[in-house]
């Protein structure tokens, strides 16, 4: 539904209206005998807020909407609180008129379910999951699913560039992570996009015709969530960051018609704000909220960033990292899962977000690891027998804390002692330049891999401290803990430091 360029009709008028049957009407009800026939005895659900991409109407008092349809775009349902649309077998939520029926249908009815809601929420978040063969699902499947099956989780967002430009592979994607059980609701991005297509508003179908519209907005519990899609095409194989004009409208409305209800908002996107040519624009149209969080993907990173406002809180936006690391790169694990280290040093995994009424937490997991792995300590080490490695030792100890923000504080101490903060430090992780270096000496030739790229991203969430000349020669005890009061973190972990 990113519609960027249309015709002369669109540059002029804003908007293109179909020239004949161009109303749909419906009513959105409770589906109380699953028929998604709104039959006499059911309950018709009125203020509720239907969308055709732009437009936001809501429900009379007997349920009913009208809109009009415009080019390229469908009708959806913004889910209400304690109610939601059905769920197809991959467990997508079904909210919106099918794109190819939308042309020809003048009536469309919304059957919800009633769907009892927390306050206090769990969401998981899965930045790039980067799927281009079978391989990459069954990693997904290995590294997600896996581990989620078992777990109480309210609703699970991708965050985008859930393929790799490969946009037949979404069908298996959606059938793995279904598996959860927990409803999914997909973010597109760049890699999601059709560039065989020659139109630009094209480029969108093919993530519509499997998870729907590509931006909207649903109510959970009491929060309100928007979903953008920021990826703006440029020429005929670029994009940038940006929202197009139709989207915009629908923000404004959809603020215009929710914000009295709700004191927070929380947004899905997959290019982060900082990266947007438009960032000031979607502050600004987000001023009325105290509170809002941004979720985000695209950079194979992960970190924090704070965006000050005249009014509110500071806007705290959360980069995801990546389900596929650096791209399902470098050397294969038992499994045949690639280590894939992200770009700062981040091992694969994924994000549970917790929303309440008081606040929010944010909880990032190592997939394949216990909960406790929050930190990658490095500290120098000399082999006797497997060498290579020995050339990257230096005089410091490195602490990698995955989920730390800019306010983070971490602290080492050696053999139960005192606690010494260490200093943030703007540098490559050493656990990416050691997975580089046995690369280039050609430890994983003989392996059918994607090549790791040299290292040159600075991680901002290392921390580093000069080996304490003073300590005997032997064993020591290393404990490093990280404690980070906007987010709520706290982090230990262990290591063992030989000196001579």
């Amino acid at each position: 539904m990113n519609k960027i360029i249309l015709t002369l009709v669109v540059s002029l008028c804003g908007t293109f209206i179909f020239g004949q049957n161009n109303k749909i009407s419906g009513v959105v009800f409770v589906d109380t005998n699953k028929n998604d026939i709104p039959d006499k005895d059911e309950v018709m659900l009125s203020n509720i807020l239907v969308s055709n991409g732009k437009d936001v109407v809501k429900t009379n008092s007997k349920g009913k909407y009208t809109l009009s349809k415009i080019e390229g775009n469908t009708v959806f349902v913004i889910k209400p609180e304690n109610y939601i649309s059905k769920k197809n077998q991959q467990n997508s939520v079904q909210f919106y008129v099918p794109f190819d029926k939308i042309k020809e249908l003048k009536n469309y009815n919304f059957p919800l379910l009633p769907n009892a809601e927390k306050k206090d929420l769990k969401v998981v978040l899965l930045g790039d999951t980067q799927v281009d063969v079978m391989d990459d699902i069954h990693h997904v499947g290995k590294l997600v699913t896996e581990e989620l099956m078992d777990k109480e989780i309210d609703f699970i967002v991708p965050l985008g560039d859930l393929s790799f430009d490969n946009l037949n592979i979404f069908k298996p994607l959606s059938e793995t992570l279904g598996l959860i059980g927990a409803p999914v609701f997909y973010t597109i991005g760049n890699h999601d996009l059709n560039f065989k297509e020659t139109a630009f508003q094209n480029r969108d179908k093919s993530f519509e015709s499997v998870f729907g519209p590509s931006y909207y907005a649903f109510e959970y519990g009491n929060q309100l969530f928007l979903v953008l899609n920021n990826i703006y095409p440029v020429n005929e194989k670029g994009y940038t960051g940006r929202l197009d004009e139709t989207q915009k409208e629908f923000i404004t409305n959809l603020i215009a018609a929710r914000k009295d209800n709700f004191k927070s908002i929380h947004l899905f996107m997959h290019i982060p704000l900082e990266e947007m040519e438009d960032k000031d624009w979607v502050i600004q149209s987000l001023a009325p909220f105290e509170n809002v969080l941004i979720s985000a993907g695209h950079t194979h990173t992960q970190y924090h960033k704070y965006f000050a406002r005249e009014t509110g809180q500071p806007i705290h936006e959360l980069v995801a990292g990546a389900v596929c690391g650096s791209w399902w790169e470098g050397p294969h694990d038992l499994d045949q899962i690639p280590f894939a280290l992200m770009y700062d040093g981040t091992p694969k995994g994924y994000w549970t977000v917790g929303i309440n009424t008081d606040g929010y937490t944010y909880d990032y997991k190592v997939s394949g690891a216990p909960a406790t792995k929050q930190i990658d300590i490095t500290v120098p080490k000399t082999n006797e027998w497997d060498t290579t490695l020995n050339i990257l030792n230096d005089t410091f100890i490195y602490a990698n804390v995955f989920a730390a923000d800019e306010f983070t504080k971490v602290y080492i101490r050696f053999d139960k002692g005192n606690w010494i903060e260490m200093t943030k430090y703007e540098g490559i992780a050493p656990s990416v330049q050691k997975q580089y270096y046995l690369q280039s000496q050609g430890r994983y030739d003989s392996m059918k891999i994607s090549k790791f790229p040299k290292p040159e991203t600075i991680s901002t969430h290392l921390w580093r401290i000069e080996k304490p000349a003073n300590l005997p020669a032997g064993a020591h005890g290393v404990q490093v803990k990280a404690l980070g009061e906007t987010i709520k973190l706290e982090a230990r972990a262990n290591a063992v430091l030989w000196t001579k």
